[in-house]
């Protein structure tokens, strides 16, 4: 059997070495694949044209690290040879909920690498794999069987030939044209868009001294108009995202090093981890971008035959809840074991079912998560009030319990935290999160809704103080 397979990224990378090491013949096409296998060590950041989000901060979190770790544990050994490190659940959870441990408590350990890492060692283990073979080329379109009642994808064209393939991973990224080429050939997936209007302003660091994170895994502080977040990387380094609405135009002076630096050093809160960060990169900008969500199915029935996308190519989301490399890996895995024992629309059914009923509710959450800053963000820039947040948990219309119930309760018992914290971290393929069990631990717990606290206030909350603390920056 042979794969090809568009986009030699994360996602891509990784599904061509999962298919390789289960036997089949497997052809990368990813005209910048030498830039994940450097000569002269990694840089701090490296920009790319085909995905200009890498350098922006990442988290790797649960989900992405069990991927690795229990997949291709030798790409995640070496992950960890070249400085990054676990982040276990005694530093994710509150003190008071940290215990003896469970079982399976290794499960929600999170992995700090730079995301230039994480291509760097994919890309050296795939160069390593006699099994793929790369091209270093852009696919240039599909090559299409229309003659039956539904078309099949039965190859890539690259560099003017046709390459065949049995079957034919999208795995091109936010800016992937397969589904372009497919509407030129009839085929019209459904999409599902939820619109984007935040921008991020991102820098790399390096610190000396490492301090402890105000949310386990990330350091985040959301003010007004501006909403902070840092995650730690490999290799004593951290990258530090500003967040503003996209029509803000005071803030897109954040795009400065000196403005950004401006900011982050109003920060009361994040005082002392400011004092040991290095800036080692320039300001990083990524504009509004909409959260997307494709099938190739419709009505139950598959729109063509052949092909089948992963990571950004299928479930797109904005960084807000950092889920983006957790998703496209675990789309990875379950796209590669149903490709052991289904073919032809057997395939594109049980993937299309797993889309469903797992990874779409990951994806609604982030989106909600998305419209969530936007409408803060927004409400901070014409003054108007701050809407509610929406719940980081999705649970069926009718659920006897409500998520703001769960997470209450999560605080004050270990159990129930860590199914919520299995759930935030894209473990829950299943959704125990909404089972009945978790609904009479609620109920037995009965947490009282907490009176709301008076809003601190704070430098980076009054818009008079960003306009003063950026008048220098035009």
């Amino acid at each position: 059997m042979r794969v090809a397979i568009s986009g030699g990224s994360a996602v891509g990378a990784t599904s061509a070495l999962l298919f390789a090491r289960s036997g089949w013949e497997v052809l990368l096409v990813e005209p910048e694949t030498r830039r994940f296998v450097g000569d002269g060590g990694l840089p701090e950041t490296a920009p790319r044209p085909g995905a200009p989000h890498a350098v922006h901060a990442h988290g790797l979190m649960s989900r992405a690290r069990y991927e690795l770790r229990h997949r291709l544990p030798d790409v995640y050994d070496d992950l960890l040879a070249h400085g990054g490190t676990e982040v276990t659940l005694d530093r994710l959870c509150p003190p008071a909920l940290v215990d003896g441990g469970r079982d399976q408590d290794d499960d929600f350990t999170c992995l700090r690498s730079r995301r230039v890492l994480l291509d760097h060692t994919l890309g050296t283990a795939v160069r390593a794999t006699r099994e793929i073979v790369e091209i270093a080329s852009r696919a240039t379109g599909l090559e299409i069987d229309a003659t039956g009642s539904v078309p099949r994808v039965t190859g890539v064209r690259v560099d003017g030939a046709t390459e065949r393939a049995d079957l034919v991973i999208d795995a091109g990224g936010r800016r992937s044209p397969v589904s372009s080429w497919l509407a030129r050939a009839g085929v019209e997936q459904p999409v599902q868009v939820d619109p984007g209007e935040v921008t991020y302003y991102s820098r790399h660091y390096r610190f000396e001294r490492e301090l402890r994170m105000n949310r386990g895994f990330a350091d985040a502080h959301l003010f007004g108009s501006v909403h902070q977040f840092m995650f730690l990387g490999d290799s004593s380094t951290a990258m530090v995202a500003l967040c503003t609405h996209d029509a803000d135009p005071l803030l897109k002076r954040l795009r400065h090093p000196e403005a950004c630096e401006a900011v982050l050093g109003a920060n009361e809160d994040f005082a002392e981890w400011y004092a040991v960060l290095e800036p080692v990169s320039p300001v990083f900008a990524l504009g509004s971008i909409d959260n997307r969500m494709r099938s190739l199915v419709r009505d139950g029935r598959p729109l063509v035959r052949g092909p089948a996308q992963v990571g950004d190519s299928l479930a797109m989301t904005n960084p807000t809840r950092g889920r983006g490399i957790s998703m496209g890996l675990a789309a990875a895995g379950r796209l590669h074991d149903l490709a052991q024992e289904h073919t032809g629309d057997d395939l594109t059914h049980s993937y299309d079912a797993w889309q469903r009923d797992s990874l779409a509710p990951y994806y609604r959450e982030a989106s909600a998560s998305d419209t969530t800053m936007t409408s803060a963000l927004r409400a901070s820039l014409h003054g108007t009030p701050v809407p509610p947040n929406a719940p980081d948990l999705e649970l069926p219309h009718g659920h006897p319990v409500s998520a703001d119930e769960v997470e209450r309760a999560a605080r004050l018992d270990p159990d129930l935290f860590r199914v919520v914290l299995r759930a935030s971290m894209v473990l829950d393929d299943e959704r125990r999160i909404a089972s009945p069990e978790v609904v009479e631990r609620v109920r037995r717990i009965g947490a009282p809704a907490a009176a709301p606290a008076p809003p601190p206030t704070r430098r980076l909350d009054d818009r008079a103080e960003l306009v003063g603390l950026l008048a220098d920056y035009a």
